[in-house]
């Protein structure tokens, strides 16, 4: 639960501070058209940031490092609300989307390193449930300090559960996954060497998960953030409110979820959950620009969030069942990279496809590319589980 904690803080600090942004902007005469370069900035740090972050755990002890980046995420947040001119906004930004991208790396690659096997799917399933309460929670948090305390302080509270969690940390630690996985021994002359690629199965894995890293951030971004809300108030018959209400209900439902699917997957369970999951996300995509009333436009975004929720745990999973605990970094970081950049080609895309051809279209696009990923990595799965997996439902 911990390392949860630790990696829902850390997106808490840009959940908290992305819905007080344009005030901040406002209040000191910055020119908001720059609302989109100071965003763009902290995407730009967290795809720079990835993949470095997570090979590094090969050489730096794990619990020092992700400390010591989550202090330095926490300061560098805290600091940003004393930001007045536009260039030193976007730096701070970009510095925190380095730090925080490393962080979550750090945190997801511990995890699934140091997690169980026999347990992994219960401990991915926690760590998605956590991940999504930060969020709602994070809304909630920005809108409540920025209306009674003004968007500068909004930077230095969101800064304060990341050294809650630190300190908790500190008078608990997580033995269990500080110490797994370690880092690099010395290499030994004749010793094969660890390789992402190599092994069977082992290259069209690694490119099926970052296909769906790929696919669901890009439909998180472009779906959920970008196209879902005009929809909504378009032909879907929402309000903000309704619309609002809906998401809430869609997030609930996979949270109950979530306990249920850790133990199918604890018991083996792999194409069994990504099949049904990757059908329920796509079907709900594209269903979504065909419903013309709030009852079912509501439902549609209930059977996408749940399938999302499914298909969210499996990766985590499936990187520990198949590789070794000292790749668990690269993996997680090259995954992540791979999400970030779909986040950003997106929503760009998505809005194209829709002015092009209509808001069915785009939908459509968004529900094949989901579809198409979960098939990518059912496909690439390894035909030989582990032996603790021996017998179970596959």
């Amino acid at each position: 639960m911990l390392l949860c904690a630790l990696i829902g803080t850390a997106q808490m600090t840009w959940g908290v501070v992305v819905p007080v942004l344009p005030l901040f902007l406002d209040r000191y005469g910055i020119a908001a058209g720059l609302l989109g370069t100071v965003v763009t900035a902290f995407g730009v740090g967290r795809v720079v940031a990835n993949v470095p972050a997570g090979l590094a755990l090969r050489r730096i002890a794990a619990r020092p490092y992700l400390r010591t980046v989550m202090i330095a995420l926490a300061a560098v947040t805290a600091c940003t609300g004393l930001a007045h001119s536009a260039g030193t906004l976007i730096g701070l930004r970009l510095i925190a989307g380095i730090l925080g991208g490393a962080a979550v790396t750090i945190g997801f690659a511990v995890l699934v390193a140091g997690s169980p096997p026999g347990r992994r799917g219960a401990v991915m399933a926690t760590a998605t449930v956590v991940q999504m309460s930060a969020g709602a929670i994070g809304s909630v948090l920005g809108g409540a300090v920025v209306g009674f305390a003004g968007p500068s302080w909004t930077f230095a509270i969101a800064a304060l559960p990341v050294l809650a969690c630190l300190l908790w940390d500190a008078a608990r630690p997580a033995t269990q996954y500080w110490t797994t996985p370690a880092p690099a021994a010395p290499p030994v002359a004749g010793a094969p060497k660890v390789s992402l690629w190599r092994g069977t199965g082992r290259t069209w894995l690694l490119v099926a998960l970052c296909g769906l890293s790929f696919a669901t951030f890009f439909a998180r971004f472009a779906g959920e953030q970008g196209l879902v809300p005009v929809i909504a108030y378009g032909t879907g018959g929402l309000t903000p409110f309704t619309l609002g209400l809906a998401t809430a209900a869609g997030t609930l439902v996979s949270l109950a979820a979530m306990p249920l699917v850790g133990r199918w997957v604890d018991g083996g369970a792999r194409a069994r959950l990504l099949v049904p999951g990757g059908i329920a996300a796509a079907t709900g995509l594209f269903l979504l620009p065909l419903m013309h009333v709030p009852v079912g436009f509501a439902a549609a975004i209930v059977v996408y969030s749940v399938g999302t929720g499914v298909v969210g745990i499996l990766p985590g999973v499936i990187t520990g069942d198949a590789y070794p605990a000292e790749a668990a970094g690269g993996i997680v970081g090259l995954t992540r990279t791979a999400g970030d950049l779909g986040a950003a080609i997106g929503p760009v895309s998505v809005f194209a496809v829709a002015d092009l051809a209509g808001d069915t279209a785009a939908c459509a696009v968004l529900a094949v590319l989901v579809f198409l990923a979960v098939g990518g990595l059912i496909a690439a799965l390894p035909r030989r589980q582990a032996p603790v997996l021996a017998g179970a439902v596959s």
